[in-house]
């Protein structure tokens, strides 16, 4: 069964373009024109995310908040697009508490890749791996549980350093680009420059270098970075 999201929009044209992309990669799409209808909606069939057309002309980024207040629909992923001007929708869906905003244009396949990461990290189904964990030398990662552990010990990750380790994880000792680790850590790469990415590295490598004893950050002059084991 395809995971189902819940698309509120009043714009009809963009609804059925916005799902042909969502379909072609694994999803199931629902129409909702309203706040209200996605609540409906949500009790109705088992919705796995919801996604907000947040327009200048609509009160949907307003209203959001109704959703992270009801029991049904709190726990689902709430991902909201906007326009980069609408300052003010900005800081309600802040205040609501959405989990991810995509600014105008935005590419699909970050919106794609940010919710099959939800989805693994949050649900159980299709798109889950849960049952096995990510692990390289003495590295573990639990998407289920969003759990790390170095050598036996549990770890606190922030979500970008999270969303590094794990593109690393499942690309060891590949040498990754400043570029790639931008796109997979984060949702939009406007304001985010190469020392950005230099800064949660180095803070990611003096982790692993306190906790782990067979990983190491290695770094690729003008190329990237890659995760490798540390010399004997």
């Amino acid at each position: 069964m395809k995971p189902l999201i819940a698309v509120c929009s009043q714009d009809a044209d963009f609804y059925l373009l916005l799902s042909h992309i969502l379909q072609v990669d694994g999803f199931a799409c629902a129409l909702a024109s309203s706040i209200e209808d996605v609540l409906s909606l949500a009790r109705d069939k088992p919705v796995r995310a919801v996604l907000l057309d947040c327009r200048l002309d609509n009160q949907l980024a307003a209203q959001s908040a109704r959703l992270k207040q009801d029991t049904v629909v709190a726990a689902l992923p709430l991902m909201a697009l906007v326009h980069a001007a609408a300052q003010a929708q900005h800081i309600q869906l802040l205040r609501s508490g959405v989990d991810d905003c995509f600014v105008r244009p935005f590419a699909p396949a970050k919106l794609l890749q940010q919710l099959r990461s939800r989805l693994a990290i949050e649900q159980t189904g299709p798109l889950s791996r849960n049952d096995r964990p990510l692990a390289y030398a003495d590295v573990e990662m639990r998407l289920d549980t969003h759990r790390v552990r170095c050598a036996g010990k549990e770890v606190a990750l922030g979500p970008i350093e999270f969303k590094l380790l794990r593109h690393m994880l499942e690309n060891p000792e590949k040498v990754l680009s400043r570029d790639e680790l931008i796109g997979v850590a984060w949702n939009s790469s406007r304001s985010v420059s190469a020392r950005t990415v230099d800064v949660h590295i180095s803070q990611l490598r003096k982790l692993l270098s306190r906790c782990s004893q067979g990983a190491a950050i290695r770094t690729v002059r003008l190329a990237g970075y890659a995760l490798a084991r540390k010399p004997s």
